[in-house]
């Protein structure tokens, strides 16, 4: 019996069972998105082809492109603000060892570090600005005459409006 079956006709059947198999499942599972794809509302992206941040799935154009953007904009934002927690702190650390060299009075460093603070707006509304007010309490304790406590570099935040 088996020496009857031609490769030909062996393949051609193996083959239309597939595509009806695929075709039984998309039909069944994807009919939605098929139906999205047929009338130009979904792009197909392959993988492998374009940038490789790229997501692979099925999704409208205008939600694919307004989420990426959003979604990398977002996360360039929080990078950003942490390196901007850092290069804060390391120049309140520097404002708060001139001032003292300099022995200003607590009025002129305040307003000194108010200005070192307006340069950072999105410190301000980031969840890092207490631990910044944190770090400004700890580097004026060692110098007396300069000394703010957490809430007192709190409120030089909103004096920045």
């Amino acid at each position: 019996m088996l020496n009857s079956i031609t490769w030909n006709s062996y393949l051609l059947t193996v083959i239309t069972i597939l595509v009806l198999w695929y075709l039984f499942i998309g039909l069944r599972y994807y009919s939605f998105e098929i139906k999205e794809i047929l009338q130009g509302r979904k792009k197909i992206s392959f993988p492998l082809r374009g940038s490789r941040g790229q997501n692979y799935s099925l999704q409208p154009l205008k939600q694919d492109e307004s989420s990426r953007t959003n979604l990398n904009e977002a996360f360039e934002e929080s990078f950003a603000t942490l390196d901007e927690v850092k290069e804060l702190s390391a120049r309140l650390t520097a404002a708060v060892r001139e001032s003292a060299e300099l022995k200003r009075s607590n009025l002129e460093f305040k307003n000194y570090i108010r200005l070192i603070l307006s340069d950072y707006p999105y410190v301000k509304i980031s969840s890092l600005r207490s631990n910044v007010n944190i770090l400004l309490a700890l580097d004026s304790e060692k110098y007396p005459e300069l000394l703010l406590t957490s809430s007192e570099a709190d409120e030089l935040w909103e004096d920045n409006n």
